[in-house]
């Protein structure tokens, strides 16, 4: 009997975290998104340059995807050669990483614009963050204080 009430309790325990890890597993994650801006702003930059370094570049994206096999888009450029928001506030750091990653990410994170430093931060559901500094281009993760 005390076997039985030990094995239920180990069963029960692993279910819990098992569906919990279920629910993580099935949202997307803010921390694959920061990779995947980092490789979009590689190909940003790539076209930027290849292109003559245009003041706004028009985006091409390709994909094997017969529905979606090319779409298109336009961001301001920086000198430097990093996209930058067509307007400095939240509204214009939300358009920009819809431009880069895409809508249907976009409108599951809330998005925050800081006039002093000129940093776009990106929230995820956990509190682990971008932010990308459209001074410089640098894109920065940060993870939820505990």
């Amino acid at each position: 009997m005390i076997a039985l009430i030990i094995l239920l309790f180990v069963l029960s325990y692993l279910g819990f975290h098992y569906f919990g890890s279920i629910k993580q597993v099935g949202q997307p994650s803010i921390r694959v998104e920061h990779t995947r801006l980092l490789n979009v702003l590689g190909v940003v930059r790539s076209q930027w340059l290849m292109r003559s370094k245009p003041e706004t570049l028009v985006l091409d994206w390709y994909s094997d995807n017969p529905e979606h096999a090319s779409s298109s888009g336009q961001v301001r450029m920086a000198v430097g050669g990093w996209p930058i928001p067509d307007e400095t506030s939240v509204a214009g750091c939300r358009r920009l990483l819809t431009e880069l990653l895409g809508l249907s990410y976009v409108q599951q994170i809330e998005t925050q614009f800081n006039s002093d430093t000129g940093v776009c931060r990106y929230i995820g559901d956990s509190g682990e963050s971008i932010s990308y500094q459209t001074s410089s281009g640098r894109v920065i993760f940060l993870t939820e204080a505990r």
